[in-house]
């Protein structure tokens, strides 16, 4: 039989091939790139899709389950800025929530979190480890700015079609609630801004336009607005929302593990928007929160021993507050929602057993030391973020299974001693005799070894090139939307070529090596499979 990196480069070159033919390799693919719908949409098919909450990922697949932070979610449309602090801070337009503009593909904002504005008073954003994806009212959570999104256009004045429905922009808005005449003839809007019944064939399409950087207007009022992001260059004086707009500067006191109120909910907010508190916000000081604090004092210069002493808090709420350079990293001794998800990731590559927590203990390092062994990485026990998204992805290595001591043979009986004798005395004509039912039986066993072989081998090129595939033959059932059929077509084509043309070579192969017929052959392949 062949080699498994031989047949692993074989499969790979067939599959280069397979996809000359049927046109081009397939390749991950997003609706509308670059605009409002195109993000409103893509955000409701993350809803659609089932993505699950993991810090640090943005739309990283694992498992066949697609994984988001919040940022993330936008991040893996936009492509521009990463973090929420970094979208709030570079908006090149942005407002307070209450003015809200009627524009689909808007980023919502709040203190360490962002989602995005679908229309209709709806939102969609990527939330925690319980909740995953959530849509619901955008009234429900408590945003507290919207925003546009860094490198996405919106659209000014025209039609434009969203989740199969036909919308009227005017002015940079959709219009709800009205009748209007547009090029002679009149439409009738609902309150979502849907038309009854549908945009003429020839609608005049919105154009979409990016706001320059270097202007702020809100679009919900006259007024201009700038961002105010507290991890930007303005100074923070501890308002429960975030904003630098408050008067009167805050009086801290110190917290530790144990103290509640809104000051602990104020210290989250904050920790959350410089990147070193990954958990929703409360009003209680636990481990997570202590061990957040100590990250930061350590980032700031400042003695790390995870209590929010005054002088923390004056470092963390001022315009000079550093941000986390390695986010979502780990390591012994931590704790966070990350840790529970890392221990759950290294329990399915069986690096682990037993009962997932919030704390990275010594199971947990023993664990990820392995892991780091077996991958070729330096074994630590620190796990950064990118090689978490290793870790989490398909390339992840998986721990070795443990090999079986090999058993000693077995010392002859006497009476297959005395059977061996007495077969070496028998006649050359006895040995001509039974000559050919023994090669009949040789050559039955050879072919099922190569029947073996052959579907081993088919097996293994279609592992292999599920790897390269796997998202365009799911596309197959999701992209007619998004105008993916030909793509995941070809995909599944490709697919077809690779398994097809292993399956022959291998054929040939092995009929060769174990020289067996093709009838034998394809005897064996029938009783395996019997």
């Amino acid at each position: 039989m062949i080699k498994k990196r031989q047949w692993m480069a074989f499969v790979m070159v067939l599959a280069m091939m397979a996809a000359i033919v049927v046109g081009k390799l397939p390749t991950q693919q997003v609706s509308a790139a670059g605009t409002g719908v195109g993000l409103a949409e893509h955000a409701l098919a993350a809803y659609s899709n089932g993505w699950l909450y993991r810090y640090g990922a943005s739309g990283q697949t694992s498992g066949g389950r697609v994984y988001s932070d919040c940022s993330g979610l936008i991040y893996s449309y936009a492509g521009t800025a990463r973090s929420s602090a970094m979208q709030i801070s570079s908006a090149p337009a942005s407002g307070s929530y209450s003015t809200l503009p009627r524009i689909h593909g808007l980023g919502l904002w709040q203190p360490g979190h962002v989602g995005v504005y679908v229309g209709g008073g709806m939102a969609v954003d990527c939330r925690d480890t319980s909740s995953n994806t959530v849509y619901e009212a955008a009234s429900a959570h408590g945003w507290v700015k919207w925003y546009k999104v860094p490198g996405v256009s919106y659209p000014t004045t025209g039609w434009v079609t969203f989740n199969g429905a036909d919308y009227y922009y005017q002015d940079g808005q959709y219009v709800v609630s009205c009748t209007l005449t547009i090029d002679g003839q009149s439409y009738t809007f609902d309150a979502n801004g849907r038309v009854e019944g549908s945009a003429p064939a020839n609608a005049v399409q919105a154009p979409q336009v990016q706001t320059p950087a270097s202007t702020s207007q809100s679009s919900g009022s006259s007024s201009t607005s700038t961002s105010t992001s507290a991890s930007a260059s303005t100074s923070y004086t501890g308002s429960s929302t975030g904003s630098a707009a408050a008067a009167t500067p805050v009086s801290y006191r110190d917290l530790d593990l144990g103290s509640q109120g809104a000051a602990v909910t104020r210290l989250q907010t904050r920790l959350a928007e410089l990147d070193y508190y990954y958990e929703m916000t409360n009003d209680y000081y636990d481990s997570l929160v202590k061990d957040a604090v100590y990250l930061y004092q350590k980032a700031a210069g400042l003695e790390a021993t995870g209590t929010a002493d005054v002088a923390t808090q004056e470092s963390l709420f001022s315009s000079s507050a550093p941000l986390n350079e390695e986010p979502g990293t780990v390591y012994p001794g931590y704790h966070s929602s990350i840790v529970r998800q890392l221990q759950e990731r290294l329990i399915e590559l069986g690096y682990m057993e037993g009962e997932t927590s919030f704390y990275y203990g010594e199971t947990t390092e023993a664990a990820v030391l392995a892991y780091q062994t077996a991958a070729g990485l330096e074994a630590d026990g620190v796990l950064t973020m990118d090689e978490q998204n290793v870790l989490f992805s398909d390339d992840a290595v998986a721990a070795p299974k443990a090999e079986k001591p090999e058993e000693e043979p077995a010392e002859p009986a006497e009476e297959d001693e005395a059977a061996d004798a007495e077969t070496a005395e028998t006649p050359a004509e006895d040995e001509d005799a039974s000559a050919e039912p023994r090669a009949a039986v040789y050559s039955e066993n050879d072919a099922d070894q190569a029947a073996a072989s052959v579907v081993d081998s088919v097996s293994s090129a279609a592992e292999v090139t599920n790897g390269f595939f796997v998202q365009t033959v799911n596309a197959a059932v999701k992209g007619e939307q998004a105008g993916q059929t030909d793509d995941a077509g070809n995909g599944v084509i490709a697919f077809f070529i690779v398994v097809l043309g292993a399956g022959l070579t291998a054929t040939i192969f092995v009929v060769k090596k174990k020289k067996v017929s093709v009838r034998e052959l394809a005897a064996a392949v029938v009783r395996r499979f019997r």
